[in-house]
């Protein structure tokens, strides 16, 4: 109907007046007047005849006549079309929609998710107020759904299914749109669910894209300090930031550093300046800590790294604690003439295990990415000892016009394994049902486990004499968390429900609380729905973290992974993560400071000042505190067997 309508008005128009004249000048001969004609012609598309002269059994007007009147029906439905449509999608949606996919926003970044969501069979539903989106058609022929409706309505969200929806991406260009709607929907929500107290077991996944990094971390510090809704789980969609975390996890620095003794180095280079690069040193300083006393070193290598170093170090100025970067002049683009350097440098940059590259050219990089080879090939004789991670921004589209054949996909493939290269597509790979769910999925169980563990050691002797008046003496905590540590030794597959559920059956015994009662207050869910933004987030980092806790316990011979070996490797073990934790908090922005004794300010310094009293070195931490590092390692068996289940190992 889009197509066609159109071209159908003008020349129905035309054919109307065209054989109505030629009706009127046939019958009226000399008395034909244009104006008089003309006049009751046009009364034709207002069904009001005016045919003083009863020539109404003429052909040609009667032709022009039901033209008219197939113009006013057509006009009519096109009017109603938009509103009819809408009503039978909202039906369709009402009816038989459930955990499904909201996206607002066909822009740039919504369609690419769309696509990628339909083709890998989600049900989604788009909205789209622009009626004249190009995207429109093609995302309905991929089996979207696209309702036109004002995005700030309460009725839009009514009529997409909000409630029911597993998860909302918000994805407008303009932060402002985005939070506007986010407040919107938490309002929603919230109304919503005292209205149907069923809507607790359906948490919403709400995706918000924030392209202006100070939004970000506002968002995620003040918004829900407290976190009283559980209706819903935030994230937050930042280019560079996810693709930064994407890169990390697909392709981590560790994987390339092989068996080394303790004695090598661990340097990679990033190879070109920017935003996403600077994300993947803030994942570096979180993430990539390997051994005691010893730091990952990064060279950076740009035209303004000196420059880029500044600026870092000026968000950034505790980085030297948890990563050693190297600002390297890049003298020109091409990598000639590199005697320009310093000895120093060339045989540093020879050395290195991997090379990530970025910039906000497709082909700036490529050609960079050819040079540098050469560059290393000169310095190792080898044109593919070290791995290339190539970070593209998807500007023009090349990667896809490369690869824009079976053959040429071939070729291109098979070049890049030749040369041991690897590409990541920036707004494709990130934007994609894998990085948005499936990842997200997995690594989210992961972290309300290590969560709930946490929750049991520090607050299940409150909540248990609060909720249902039990006291909890040391020994049941104890053998709560011996449960924890020797489940894996009982169960060689489980999935967090699995655990979850045994893991109530057993408090329930130990306790005399009924099964479903612990369940409804003390979950895994529960437990994670009242932590804030930020708590989230540092559990996400910690499972996140474990590939490079499993290749730090193979470097040390911590193997197998079993509480008599980490035990074994104590020494080795707390103090490192004890390292990742303080780079986590102080990229977060916390800072050293003592703690009042008043609970209250205690909480308030923590949650919304961000203060922290266990900012200090590894030694001068107490027992109890360098035990909760410790903790995460006796984790480590339990959440390697709910990752194997995930299969994400």
């Amino acid at each position: 109907m889009r197509k066609f309508i159109p071209f159908v008005y003008p020349i129905l128009i035309i054919l109307v007046f065209a054989f109505a004249i030629a009706g009127y000048r046939n019958l009226l001969g000399n008395e034909f007047e244009f104006w008089a004609v003309l006049f009751t012609v046009i009364n034709f598309f207002f069904l009001n005849d005016v045919d003083t002269h009863q020539l109404s059994n003429n052909t040609y007007v009667l032709i022009a006549k039901y033209l008219a009147t197939i113009l006013v029906a057509i006009g009519l439905f096109s009017i109603s079309y938009k509103y009819i449509r809408n009503l039978i999608l909202i039906y369709k949606i009402r009816l038989f929609f459930t955990n499904h996919i909201v996206i607002f926003s066909l822009d740039s970044i919504g369609y690419r998710i769309s696509k990628d969501l339909l083709g890998k069979g989600y049900s989604v539903v788009i909205v789209e107020n622009n009626s004249e989106s190009p995207f429109i058609e093609e995302i309905e022929k991929d089996g979207g759904i696209v309702i036109s409706s004002n995005p700030f309505e309460n009725k839009t969200l009514i009529r997409i299914g909000l409630s029911r929806a597993k998860v909302c991406i918000l994805a407008y260009t303009k932060d402002e749109t985005n939070i506007e709607i986010a407040g919107n929907i938490r309002a929603y929500l919230l109304q919503a669910l005292a209205l149907d107290q069923d809507l607790e077991k359906n948490v919403l996944n709400l995706h918000l894209q924030i392209t202006d990094i100070n939004n970000l971390h506002v968002i995620k510090d003040y918004f829900d300090i407290n976190n009283l809704d559980e209706q819903y789980d935030l994230y937050i969609i930042n280019l560079d930031q996810r693709a930064a975390q994407k890169i990390y996890d697909d392709f981590p620095p560790h994987r390339y550093f092989g068996n080394h003794s303790l004695e090598d180095e661990n340097s990679i280079a990033i190879i070109g300046c920017d935003k996403t690069a600077e994300a993947f040193i803030v994942e570096n300083m979180i993430l990539s800590h390997y051994r005691e006393n010893s730091l990952i070193k990064i060279y950076l290598v740009d035209k303004d790294a000196d420059t880029f170093f500044s600026q870092f170090t000026y968000q950034y100025p505790a980085h030297a604690e948890f990563v050693e970067l190297i600002p390297v002049k890049l003298i020109n683009g091409s990598f000639f003439a590199n005697f320009s350097w310093s000895k120093t440098h060339i045989e540093q940059l020879s050395k290195i295990k991997v090379a990530y590259f970025f910039g906000q050219s497709d082909a700036i990089i490529m050609n960079t990415v050819a040079s540098f080879r050469q560059f290393l090939y000169v310095q190792t004789l080898s044109f593919s000892q070290v791995p290339f991670i190539i970070s593209l921004p998807e500007d023009i589209g090349l990667y896809d016009f490369l690869n824009s054949s079976l053959l040429h996909s071939q070729e291109f493939t098979q070049l890049n394994n030749t040369l041991n290269q690897y590409y990541i597509r920036r707004k494709s790979d990130t934007f994609s049902d894998k990085s948005l769910i499936s990842d997200y999925e997995t690594y989210d169980t992961i972290a309300r486990v290590i969560n709930f563990y946490y929750t049991v050691i520090y607050g299940f002797s409150h909540s248990l004499q609060t909720c249902f008046n039990v006291s909890v003496g040391p020994d049941l905590i104890a053998d709560c968390i011996q449960y924890f540590e020797s489940y894996p030794e009982q169960y060689s597959s489980a999935t967090e429900k699995d655990f979850e559920s045994n893991f109530f059956m057993f408090l329930s015994e130990k306790t005399g609380v009924p099964y479903s009662g612990l369940i409804q207050k003390l979950s895994i869910q529960k437990s994670w729905n009242h932590l804030n933004n930020r708590k989230k987030d540092s559990n996400r980092y910690a499972a996140r973290n474990i590939p490079v806790k499993l290749y730090f316990l193979e470097q040390i011979g911590c193997t197998p992974v079993n509480r008599h070996n980490i035990l074994r490797c104590y020494s080795h073990l707390a103090s490192v993560e004890h390292s990742r934790w303080s780079g986590e908090k102080i990229v977060f922005g916390f800072k050293y400071g003592p703690f009042p004794s008043d609970k209250k300010e205690k909480n308030l310094l923590k949650d919304v000042l961000k203060i922290h009293d266990q900012l200090i070195p590894y030694d001068k931490l107490t027992q109890e505190e360098k035990d909760k590092d410790l903790n995460l390692f006796l984790l480590l068996p339990l959440l390697l067997l709910l990752m194997k289940k995930n299969n994400n190992l």
